[in-house]
């Protein structure tokens, strides 16, 4: 069952829809504008994905010789330098 909400509700509460699992429709003055259908991640999925980047970013960084403390200061001094400008 779909719950039917005004699009300035829907923009205001838009946080909780999406945290919601059954769809919303959004009118305006009454006519239907739009249906917001919300999307369960695949949580396993989404983690294994980072834990891959993360080995694969790591394998990187030794294969050059760099460790994330160089990585993190290089980053630094990078935003430090883009904040003068």
């Amino acid at each position: 069952m779909s719950r039917t909400v005004g699009v300035r509700e829907f923009r205001q509460d838009l946080a909780d829809y999406i945290d919601q699992s059954e769809p919303v429709t959004v009118t305006r003055h009454g006519h239907t504008v739009g249906l917001f259908i919300p999307v369960r991640p695949d949580r396993k999925a989404e983690v294994g994905a980072y834990a891959e980047a993360v080995k694969k970013a790591n394998a990187l960084l030794a294969e050059l010789g760099v460790d994330e403390d160089e990585v993190v200061a290089e980053f630094d001094t990078a935003r430090k330098a883009k904040q003068k400008t």
